[in-house]
Formats: structure tokens, C-alpha cells, sequence
């Protein structure tokens, strides 16, 4: 038997081969995590920081499951949520399920979450993983599901296990998920300069965990939505743009940071961006850095004008 490896579907390499995989599920949810996937509208469906967790034997599919912001019941405030977790018949019996839900549960450690959710209608089956029955409510079908629930921080030992763990797993998806990535934000930041670089794929990644989005519905920022209602590649495209006060730009002094690199973008590019944001961050910390870009839209603009080449033939604004 070949070692058994476990890989995130969105930042493997070879995800056709893997999507494939899963298509060979008879479950019928799994058909329907097939078609979420084939349509690239999982994320849509559960939020932007849904990861799908695959167990592998060579290039054979052993187990797979979903780890993401919400499941079956919406809307809830209970979050995260682990779901579509199949096992192939072969493979049964080596509680092979138990490997990626202590993966999930790692990564939800790590994020901070005190507990982690299934919705599910066996009984007797996530028990034996440590999961108590907390409810029934009806899911997005209407039909009633069971929600059973793992706390995560009831033992101290454990807790710092995960914590471990947790931290090391996310920052490789974190990695691969950056690799090829745009490092500019819809909103104007660098995600190359943010202090969640370590932490974050960046908002057009495949694994964007900004500590902003996060706090929208399905992990998607107001200036993500509005770019792609109006079919534009970021803020710095839109003709409203000096007094548009969406999402980011309402954030205090970030917000204002953020507006001028914008404006910046949508006079020099993204490139010049990047070379002009290097210089302050080599200098004081991303949050020193945004404070100072963020004094008011024009310093922050000047300043960036000013660390930028050719600085000097710059207009006044």
C-alpha cells in the first residue's frame, strides 16, 4: 500500500485528476460537490475560504471532505462547518474519515474557532471522532439535519497540538495559494506588504482569509462584489472611485491608506505600486506604514508619489 498523503483540492497541481476523482463518488452529495466543483461555484455556495480536504493513495481518492465558513444550514451563525465527508468503499473501515477531520480541525484551531460543526443525518458515526449531538434545524432543503459539534479548546494539551499543527498546514496552503496570485487587492492594498501575508492567500487567491472580508457575508468583501457586478479589475477602474466610501474605504485610517494607494494604481499601474510601497515597508512595519499612507487620501497619495521613481515630475495634487 502507498503512504497515504492528504493535499487541498483548490492548490494541488494536478486538480483536474483530483476533480475526476471525486466524480467517480455514487453518493449523491458528493455528485453534487462534483458539479459545485466542475462549475467552480463552491465557494459562491459555502464561502470564499472553503478548502476541499482529499486523502490520497498514490493517485487514488481515499477519502474526501469540505472545510469551509458555512455547510447545508443557512443561514447560521455557527461557523465552521466540516461537510461532504465520504469515504470509498474500499477504503472503509480504517477510519480514514478521522485524518482529514483532524486536519479541519487544526486549521479551525489555528483560525481561532472555539468549535467546529457537520451537519449530518447519520447517528452513531462522528461520535467515535469526538463530536456531540448539539441540535436538529432544518437545511437549505428544508429537511431537519442533525448538527453535531467538537469542541476544540476543552483541553489545554490538545489545543496546543492543534495549535501546532494547525499553524504549519495553513501556512503551506497559504503558500501554494500565493504562488501565481495577483499582489494587488481589489480595494488597492499589496497583499505582499500585509501583515496577513503569512496567514492569507490574498483576495484573488483561491484561500483569501482577509481579516476584512471575513467579516462579510461568505467571506467576500463589499469592493470584491462591487468590481464584479460592474465586470472592472479593482477599485482603480471605477469612475467613482474619489468619493465612493464602500466596504475598505469606510476602515479609519486603513480605509484612507488603501483609497490613496488606489488612486496611485489608477495613475502609475500596478507595478509602480509595488516598487513604491517597498520602500516604506522597508523602513517601519505594515502598521506604521498604513498609518502614515492613511493620514488623508492626498499625504498618502504624495508619499507614495514621492518613493516612487521619477518622483520628482509628478503634478501637484
Amino acid at each position: 500500500m502507498d503512504t497515504l498523503e492528504i493535499m487541498e483540492y483548490f492548490t494541488a497541481e494536478n486538480r483536474e485528476h483530483w476533480l475526476e476523482e471525486i466524480g467517480r463518488c455514487e453518493w449523491g452529495a458528493g455528485k453534487y460537490l462534483h458539479s459545485l466543483l466542475s462549475e467552480n461555484s463552491l465557494k459562491k455556495a459555502v464561502g470564499e475560504t472553503a478548502l476541499v480536504l482529499i486523502l490520497a493513495e498514490g493517485e487514488r481518492l481515499v477519502s474526501f471532505c469540505t472545510f469551509a465558513p458555512l455547510d447545508d444550514i443557512q443561514p447560521t451563525e455557527l461557523s465552521p462547518w466540516i461537510g461532504f465527508v465520504y469515504t470509498f468503499p474500499e477504503y472503509r473501515g480504517h477510519r480514514y474519515a478521522g485524518i482529514l477531520l483532524e486536519y479541519a480541525e487544526s486549521l479551525a484551531c489555528v483560525m481561532g474557532k472555539e468549535s467546529i460543526y457537520i451537519s449530518t443525518g447519520h447517528t452513531g458515526l462522528y461520535e467515535k471522532y469526538g463530536y456531540e449531538f448539539f441540535k436538529t434545524e432544518k437545511d437549505v432543503s428544508g429537511e431537519d439535519s442533525r448538527i453535531y459539534r467538537k469542541c476544540l479548546f476543552a483541553d489545554e494539551a490538545e489545543k496546543s497540538r492543534l495549535w501546532e499543527i494547525g499553524g504549519r498546514r495553513k501556512a503551506e496552503i497559504v503558500k501554494r495559494a500565493r504562488k501565481g496570485a495577483e499582489a494587488i487587492s481589489y480595494c488597492g492594498l499589496s497583499c505582499n506588504h500585509c501583515f496577513l501575508g503569512e496567514w492569507c492567500g490574498g483576495c484573488r487567491s483561491v484561500f483569501s482569509c482577509c481579516s476584512f472580508g471575513t467579516l462579510h457575508e461568505k467571506g467576500k468583501c463589499p469592493n470584491i462584489v462591487c468590481c464584479e457586478e460592474k465586470g472592472i479589475d479593482g477599485c482603480y477602474e471605477c469612475g467613482e472611485l474619489d468619493d465612493c466610501a464602500k466596504g475598505f474605504y469606510q476602515n479609519g485610517s486603513n480605509g484612507r491608506a488603501a483609497k490613496a494607494q488606489t488612486l496611485f494604481i489608477r495613475k502609475y499601474g500596478k507595478e509602480k505600486l509595488l516598487h513604491a510601497h517597498d520602500k516604506p515597508n522597508e523602513v517601519y512595519d505594515f502598521k506604521k506604514a498604513q498609518e502614515l499612507l492613511g493620514t488623508d487620501v492626498k499625504t498618502g497619495l504624495k508619499i507614495l508619489e514621492n518613493e516612487n521613481d521619477g518622483g520628482e515630475n509628478h503634478a501637484e495634487n
